[in-house]
């Protein structure tokens, strides 16, 4: 649209890619490749100032700023994040978020100033750090606009990068609530659950999916307990644990970092593959990413929460999947079975007390996440941490057959 002189911009224009709006104010993504995240929030009428604002309109603006903020921080893993208002050159309302990292070209100075001279090294870790957080733009900004519809509703807008509900294959959304799952689990897990901790946190469980789904959220996956439908856990030899399931139409299986064959894969995933090809390099690379071949050979792949709502990872933690998980984790670790457990990223590194504690017959090995925000990253660095070659030589060593991470997938994919 051409603006015409004296004409205000941003009652003009949206100011960036539309994620969300309603009557009072909009979240535009500024699209700016050397910004990633940077986000605006502009007040739909043409006032200059925030004390023009009524009190109660004042409240609203911040909150959406705040709930831009924590998205920032939960997915894209922000040192900082910076709020502005400044309007000196369009004198609209809106403010500026934008997260910030000690590496990138500006900090600590705000990214209106000049770029500081940075050595090689610093240089090279923005542009690790650059190419990995602009591989979760589309994922930060579904995140965002699923996060702003629970706070404020609707609103009126529907970008395309986010799918509507009705676009989102059935198969894949939840149906049937966790209590009523449980039949189809292996006797040895349904007694791991039996406990009235456990029994407590899936009544309340059911409570709040039936409530959300009522309202209308998209959960993902169908198949709940996937994972431990067709394992027992004396069956258990490798337990991969994640954080929450994919929150993507179509990905989430019940399987952690698993998608099924033919679905883009995703960025965590395509990183367990390039380690994969690091520690078998005269392997055929593996090119299916449903890995319910790995579940078949005993690889546990739980995540530590069950369920999540489309567009926004974390929604279902601390509901109490963990209660359920946990004791999950616990009964897998005092099995006489020899087993391995692969810790990837402080939320999974946390378990380890437990295990420790209640386990017999067990090694941990650990690194951080392989999320591209951390793959590469001290203090251990996922790519190159050789896991599946050490878990497998540690399985041989207790006489228990090893896992076939590659070649099985390969052949078939």
């Amino acid at each position: 649209m051409t603006q015409k002189p004296n004409e205000c911009g941003l009652c003009v224009e949206d100011g960036g890619l539309l994620i969300w709006r309603n009557q009072a104010l909009r979240v535009v993504y500024v699209q700016e490749p050397d910004l990633p995240g940077y986000t605006r929030i502009i007040w739909q009428h043409h006032v200059a100032e925030m004390s023009d604002l009524k009190a109660a309109d004042q409240q609203l603006l911040m909150q959406a700023v705040f709930v831009v903020e924590s998205v920032q921080r939960r997915i894209l893993a922000a040192d900082k994040v910076n709020l502005a208002s400044l309007g000196n050159m369009t004198p609209h309302l809106h403010w500026h978020v934008i997260p910030r990292w000690k590496d990138d070209p500006w900090f600590p100075d705000s990214i209106w100033a000049p770029q500081r001279e940075r050595d090689s090294d610093s240089q090279a870790s923005w542009k690790e750090r650059h190419e990995a957080l602009a591989a979760l733009q589309g994922e930060y900004t579904m995140a965002l606009k699923v996060s702003l519809q629970h706070t404020f509703g609707n609103g009126n807008s529907e970008p395309a990068a986010s799918p509507a509900p009705s676009s989102v294959p059935s198969s894949n959304r939840l149906q049937e609530l966790p209590s009523r799952q449980l039949a189809r689990l292996h006797p040895g897990w349904r007694t791991a659950l039996d406990t009235p901790a456990v029994q407590d946190a899936i009544a309340r469980l059911d409570e709040f999916l039936a409530q959300r789904l009522q309202d209308g959220a998209v959960i993902f996956p169908a198949r709940i307990f996937r994972a431990l439908e067709e394992l027992a856990p004396e069956d258990v030899r490798v337990v991969i644990l994640g954080q929450d399931p994919y929150h993507g139409p179509g990905q989430a299986q019940g399987l952690a970092f698993s998608v099924p064959d033919g679905c883009p894969t995703p960025p965590s995933l395509r990183n367990i593959f390039n380690e994969l090809a690091q520690e078998y390099p005269d392997m055929p690379r593996r090119r299916r990413t449903d890995l319910s071949d790995w579940s078949h050979q005993g690889v546990l792949l739980l995540n530590t929460s069950l369920t999540v709502e489309q567009g926004a990872a974390g929604s279902h933690a601390r509901k109490g999947w963990e209660i359920v998980t946990d004791a999950l984790i616990d009964t897998v670790a005092a099995t006489a079975q020899p087993k391995v457990f692969l810790l990837w990223g402080s939320h999974a590194q946390s378990k380890q007390t437990s295990i420790r504690e209640k386990g017999q017959a067990y090694t941990i090995f650990m690194a951080n996440h392989p999320s591209p925000l951390s793959a590469s990253r001290p203090p251990r660095p996922f790519i190159g941490c050789r896991h599946f070659s050490q878990a497998n030589a540690w399985l041989s060593a207790q006489g228990v057959q090893p896992i076939q991470w590659v070649s099985h997938a390969a052949m078939t994919g």
